[in-house]
């Protein structure tokens, strides 16, 4: 049995006088444009949106991030209608209603600093939430008080019964 390296002793010799006799070798001067000719017909082009997006269906993906993201931001100033003041008496009488988490309870209690915020809340935007709202109140909005972290990161949320 021959190992490598006794392969190719046996064999360099041989490529070596391939490589003596190939040097003055050259293809007459159509073989070239035939090949490239029967080359593109194999290959042909590719569309220019092909160079310059992806998969459709990655491209889907990408807009309807894109869509929620403008949503967001859009719907940032209506969801943080926000009145600046002290709490009063009448603040804590709403304690005793709990906070629904949007965080994990670890990142809650990681926060050094919190602060809770009034908010109207739109009903579109506790549909989209997956809350049901009743299609008559879906342009109402609901009053709320935000758990805000330091990063102004949204922790938890609890509703606020109509006066």
């Amino acid at each position: 049995m021959l190992d490598g390296d006794q392969v190719n002793a046996q064999l360099r010799p041989a490529f070596a006088a391939l490589k003596q006799e190939m040097r003055d070798f050259h293809a007459p001067a159509g073989v070239e444009a035939n090949l490239l000719v029967a080359f593109k017909k194999q290959h042909p082009p590719q569309a220019w949106w092909r160079k310059w997006f992806a998969e459709p269906w990655q491209w889907s993906g990408v807009l309807v991030m894109s869509l929620l993201v403008a949503l967001m931001v859009l719907n940032k100033p209506m969801l943080l209608n926000t009145e600046a003041g002290s709490l009063t008496q009448a603040d804590y009488l709403y304690e005793d209603i709990p906070f629904i988490a949007l965080e994990s309870g670890e990142n809650i209690l990681k926060q050094d600093s919190m602060r809770i915020v009034r908010a109207d809340v739109p009903h579109t935007m506790l549909a989209s939430l997956g809350v049901p709202v009743n299609p008559q109140t879906a342009g109402e909005t609901s009053r709320a008080e935000m758990l805000v972290g330091e990063n102004d990161e949204y922790l938890a949320v609890r509703f606020i019964p109509g006066e």
